[in-house]
């Protein structure tokens, strides 16, 4: 069964703003505390740019009616427009081969979502992004989000009845 067969609804929406990457975590052990030390880097942007994507997901839900259960499967479409820097003239990078990496917007992307638009994002079974610079179009994230259906209904078998053999009675010897 293709996927395009299974699609129920999708959501559109737009988070305008510069698209801030996942970071990296790193976890040090300090001896004198005795403890491990989980830091997270750009914590503060992060933070910021996952609220608006979840506020624009409550948004785009607003009227509709959006089932957000563990049996579904979800696809996640991520058009990320980035500003071009000042030092970029468009003759000398088309497209933006540089930081921030587009596996880690897509990160901060799911992790957004996760609660509002599916359960979890290991329920993502389709991805599509692109990143590229927005000379047309303001910088964000524009986001397409499917859900499909992931059960098929139980097809019943049909029983099949036990009829015992017919025995046919013994006839009569006309002999006798």
């Amino acid at each position: 069964m293709r996927l395009s067969d299974c699609l129920v609804e999708s959501i559109s929406f737009t988070v305008l703003g510069e698209p801030t990457p996942e970071g990296s975590t790193r976890a040090y052990y300090i001896k004198s505390l005795d403890r491990t030390v989980t830091t997270h880097q750009n914590k503060k942007g992060l933070l910021a740019w996952r609220n608006r994507i979840a506020t624009e997901a409550q948004r785009a839900l607003e009227g509709k009616t959006w089932a957000c259960d563990c049996t579904s499967a979800y696809g996640v479409k991520v058009e990320f427009v980035l500003s071009r820097p000042p030092s970029v003239p468009e003759h000398k990078r088309i497209n933006p081969t540089v930081k921030p990496d587009i596996d880690k917007l897509v990160r901060a992307i799911n992790d957004a979502l996760t609660g509002i638009l599916f359960v979890d994002d290991c329920q993502v079974i389709s991805m599509s992004m692109s990143k590229e610079y927005g000379d047309e179009r303001r910088a964000g994230a524009y986001v397409i989000v499917e859900r499909y259906v992931n059960q098929l209904e139980r097809k019943k078998k049909e029983r099949k009845r036990f009829h015992p053999p017919q025995v046919e009675e013994p006839c009569e010897d006309p002999r006798d």
